[in-house]
């Protein structure tokens, strides 16, 4: 083969092979997206938090409280969600409520949101109390819709 048609076919696919591994770190870019895409994205991850057993029922704190602390706790499966995943979505909807609450010069009651007994009801995780935020209930906090 000639050598410079091997240099182009070379530098072609080395960049493909870069455009390609820019459009992953695009993905996990978060940093553009606004708070009701990250909380459907959580939504997406959560699902109906379906499990088969109630250890893999769990929470991640959620919110940010103008008075300090999360507003509840996200219940999830660990079945059927990637924790480092849901993890990462609500580590950023925390910035964009704190920065929410900010802006809009919100405020809270000082109360303490406590971790939620968690139960599993057919074979769906749920948490029990008034700061379990169950699935579906990140839209509603959000006054979003299922459909988008």
């Amino acid at each position: 083969m000639d050598t410079s048609l091997f240099t182009l076919l070379l530098i072609t696919l080395s960049l493909c092979f870069t455009a390609c591994a820019r459009q992953d770190e695009d993905d996990d870019d978060l940093s553009d997206t606004s708070i009701e895409e990250i909380a459907r994205m959580i939504q997406q991850e959560v699902g109906s938090a379906q499990a088969s057993s109630a250890d893999q029922c769990d929470v991640i704190p959620i919110g940010v409280k103008p008075a300090g602390g999360p507003w509840g706790f996200l219940v999830f499966s660990s079945e059927t969600s990637d924790r480092e995943r849901l993890q990462e979505l609500v580590e950023r909807y925390n910035e964009l409520d704190a920065a929410r609450n900010e802006e809009s010069g919100g405020f809270s009651t000082a109360d303490i949101a406590t971790r939620p007994p968690l139960i599993l009801q057919n074979g769906v995780c749920t948490g029990e109390g008034p700061y379990a935020w169950n699935p579906g209930d990140i839209l509603d906090f959000n006054d979003l819709d299922e459909g988008g």
